[in-house]
């Protein structure tokens, strides 16, 4: 068998096992394997031999795991995921959102912006949209439906909101990219901030052309809050303001390290908390243990998509695949839409971080042969990752929503999609500005 049908049985035996419902983490891990054992015991005109495959194909399951965890940029990972689960215990996330209410609730539509900007705030330092659109589902959605608001606007703004957070720092996607493609990882976490606020302004643009096409979407606003209200609201933001400095401004002025400033921000959460009186021991132990689960998962996750890597520089499949396609005439642009095209479908069906770490291993050689910057490509990732959050027929985010809110507000999972399309043409402006200029995507890191 030759090596480019080798990956072809891998990619299949992956995805048959993700449709059996597999966890994509073993999927990954059991497809490598096929994969190694055609390569290493199938020479071409030669019988299959297994006996021959299998010392090769140890070697690569021990040390690419082994190296993989030695990586001095993994440790960020916890860190961050650390960081979100303090700053959720503490009171750091669901403050955004409350201040924004005070500082924006007079805006037409304005509970849908400020929902908007309290779930991007929520997830970007809880590290998770779906947390995001738990939360702010039993907290946001039966407030903008109290004071008036079509169930679509409320429940729309709510599930694209949190999808944002993927691309603030910290972001976990990024991350792993960064560690997938050996990418710098400071770079990769700068490089979402200007896409990530173009997201923000688009969907705040989009509440306004709701509410003035349909006035009866938002005809409540709360009563005019006072100085004394919105000067509260102001410094309410100061924790999460803090947090993002540390971060983003840490990093970009090199006062930190990416790991430094995850271990920085950790503590300053972690002091923020005991000082307001709003964490205990007990919420400490409680989020290393969520730390710790959330790694774990990641990790093993991670171990499959880098014997993937290991496998597709094994089988040339990069070369054949560049090779084919210029046999074909395609452009490069052709090809990227394309991997944009199997994205976006993957994205109705997988989770996020499965389809990062199943479709990175393969799509990232190609992308690196047509010349493309990796950094920009992984912008595109993660927009294209945020996307696959809330499109039917899984649009895990959508779910969320929809389970969270109260039952006595009674909102169907058609409202919820109802609310998330108008965004979603939103979306695809987004992507396409971020494909046709690269520069919203690397002007940051590149005056690093």
């Amino acid at each position: 068998m030759t090596p480019a049908y080798a990956m072809g049985a891998t990619l299949i035996t992956v995805l048959g096992l993700v449709g059996l419902r597999v966890p994509i983490a073993f999927a990954l891990i059991l497809g490598a394997v096929t994969g190694l054992l055609f390569i290493y015991g199938g020479y071409p005109g030669e019988a299959f031999d297994p006996e021959a495959a299998l010392r090769p194909m140890m070697s690569v399951l021990a040390d690419v795991p082994f190296q993989f965890v030695h990586s001095y940029e993994l440790s960020t990972i916890p860190l961050y995921i650390l960081l979100g689960a303090l700053a959720h215990k503490a009171g750091i996330t669901t403050d955004v959102f409350r201040s924004m209410r005070i500082l924006l609730g007079r805006l037409p539509g304005g509970l849908a912006v400020a929902c908007i900007f309290g779930c991007g705030g929520f997830a970007a330092l809880s590290g998770s949209s779906l947390a995001c659109a738990a939360a702010m589902g039993r907290i946001a959605v039966p407030e903008m439906i109290d004071n008036g608001y079509d169930r679509r606007l409320a429940t729309g703004t709510v599930a694209m909101g949190g999808t944002v957070g993927s691309m603030i720092p910290p972001s976990i996607p990024f991350l792993l990219f960064a560690i997938l493609a050996e990418q710098s990882v400071g770079k990769l976490l700068l490089a979402g901030i200007l896409p990530g606020l173009l997201t923000l302004l688009g969907y705040v643009i989009t509440v306004q052309i709701w509410v003035r096409l349909r006035p009866d979407a938002a005809p409540g606003r709360p009563a005019r809050a006072s100085m004394h209200a919105m000067w509260s609201a102001i410094l309410g933001l100061w924790p999460a303001t803090l947090l993002f400095a540390i971060i983003a401004v840490g990093i970009f002025t090199g006062l930190f390290t990416t790991i430094q400033s995850a271990a920085v921000s950790v503590l300053a959460a972690a002091a923020i908390g005991f000082g307001r009186k709003m964490l205990r021991w007990r919420d400490v132990y409680e989020a290393l243990e969520e730390a710790v689960s959330q790694s774990s998962q990641l990790f093993v996750m991670a171990f499959g998509a880098k014997v993937l890597i290991t496998l597709v520089a094994a089988s040339n499949l990069t070369g054949e695949l560049v090779e084919w396609t210029g046999h074909a005439g395609l452009e490069p642009w052709q090809i990227m839409a394309a991997i944009v095209v199997l994205f976006l479908i993957l994205g109705m069906f997988l989770d996020p971080s499965g389809i990062l770490l199943l479709l990175v291993p393969i799509t990232l050689p190609i992308v690196s042969d047509l010349g493309y910057d990796l950094i920009w490509y992984a912008v595109i990732v993660v927009k294209l990752l945020e996307i696959g959050l809330v499109t039917p027929p899984l649009g895990l985010n959508a779910f969320m929503v929809n389970a969270s809110v109260p039952r006595n507000y009674t909102v169907s999972l058609q409202q919820v999609f109802a609310g998330i399309a108008p965004f979603l043409v939103l979306e695809v402006v987004v992507t396409g500005l971020l494909l046709a200029f690269p520069i919203i995507s690397l002007f940051i890191p590149n005056m690093m």
